[in-house]
């Protein structure tokens, strides 16, 4: 490649915000002309549509339907001869073991990005691997995607709506809770999801308003849920960086109450690749949060350094298996057995086991089969507004024998 031949970028990524965000950035760096692809399979047919090589592909290693490894190993079998690029939101040590997973196949990873991307770390990255630029990126946009001056505004202006994802019981394929995602309802871009700002959130030390907010708007639909007669339960997600006061279950259990609705049908969700920063102190405030009644689920399990020393001594009532340990179980003999030493390991312990990412009717299959309790994941639905959910639940309940 050189400065004469402009070069062909192929964007994946099942976020339309990032979608247009990457190519934006690539536009501003000169890169003229920019494709974008929604999953694995789209990517797929983009590139075999064209008639001049791609040069560049950025991939999102997350994706529904045929995800980023998937895609990868796809390419690889076409020979595909460009550079590669990988970005995610998922745990680092995730997208590392993807780079080398790539690189084994053969393929030209020239780098990984952590979401969300800024202009400056994609400059920096095509700059030190010799990809031309032919423009230098202006210095005010090399920041976070967004400031937190914004957020604060959303935060002040109540942008930030909530999202259900259901999980379905084994046992009789009723929903049983959902889990509630943050949407922010942005005025330009539409919906951005969380890995385009929880991390501004986090670093910026608004995350403890934050999870409060979501929280007590999780009650507040839920309480509606209850009084329409659904016998549900939600899961909220707490950030590590929450737990930093010891009266955190004070504040959890006064915002739930206000509600009106039991503090024992909220459970909260801590991503166990980020448990241990401070252990005396987790425990002290996790063990408490139980005391108040509050269930506890460690999520995303298996991509974490802590995984059998966490479960020993967290008082956790929920273990959930992460998707990459569930996605194409049914046809990888190696990740069956990680899937299946993962459920059992719960069962032993005595937590309910949720397996999430479903997609394939064969890996729900696989997971009934496996002894899991409950499954979640865009098999079953993906994440739906409030009002959007409870319309897909009363259909749900009167079609579970003809679709399972």
């Amino acid at each position: 490649m050189n400065n004469e031949k402009p070069i062909r970028v192929l964007v994946l990524d099942d976020d339309r915000f990032m979608l247009e965000f990457v190519s934006h950035l690539l536009r501003d760096l000169g890169v003229s002309e920019v494709l974008v692809a929604e999953d694995g399979k789209a990517g797929l047919f983009v590139m075999s549509a064209q008639v001049s090589a791609i040069d560049l592909l950025i991939c999102d290693i997350e994706m529904p339907g045929m995800d980023g490894i998937e895609f990868l190993r796809n390419i690889a079998d076409q020979y595909y001869s460009g550079k590669i690029v990988l970005f995610s939101g998922v745990n680092p040590d995730l997208l590392k073991a993807t780079e080398r997973l790539a690189s084994v196949r053969g393929l030209n990873v020239i780098g990984t990005l952590a979401k969300p991307v800024t202009v400056g770390s994609l400059a920096a990255l095509l700059a030190q691997l010799s990809i031309p630029i032919s423009r230098r990126p202006d210095p005010a946009r090399i920041r976070q995607i967004f400031t937190v001056e914004e957020i604060q505004q959303a935060l002040a202006a109540d942008q930030i709506d909530l999202f259900y994802q259901p999980k379905i019981a084994v046992s009789n394929r009723r929903v049983t809770s959902v889990e509630c995602l943050a949407r922010w309802r942005h005025t330009q871009y539409g919906y951005v999801s969380p890995d385009n700002f929880i991390p501004v959130i986090e670093q910026s030390g608004l995350i403890n308003d934050f999870t409060r907010d979501v929280l007590r708007k999780s009650a507040q639909q839920l309480d509606l849920w209850l009084q329409e007669g659904f016998d549900l339960k939600v899961s909220v997600n707490v950030s590590m960086e929450n737990l930093d006061r010891f009266n955190l279950p004070e504040i959890y259990e006064a915002a739930v109450r206000e509600c009106y609705v039991p503090i024992d049908r909220i459970t909260l969700e801590i991503t166990e690749g980020k448990l241990g920063k401070d252990f005396a102190q987790s425990l002290d405030i996790l063990t408490r949060l139980r005391l108040k009644g509050f269930g506890l689920a460690i999520d995303d399990f298996g991509i974490g350094y802590s995984s059998m020393e966490t479960l020993k001594h967290m008082p956790f009532t929920e273990l959930k298996v992460d998707r990459i340990f569930a996605h194409g179980a049914a046809k990888d003999s190696a990740t069956r057995a990680i899937l299946e030493s993962s459920i059992k390991l719960g069962k032993a312990l005595g937590l309910n086991v949720v397996v999430e990412g479903i997609e394939a009717g064969t890996d729900y299959q696989l997971a009934v089969e496996l002894g899991c309790d409950e499954i979640q994941g865009f098999y079953i639905a993906k994440p739906m507004p409030g009002g959007e959910f409870t319309e897909w639940l009363s259909k749900h309940e009167k079609t579970i024998d003809e679709r399972f």
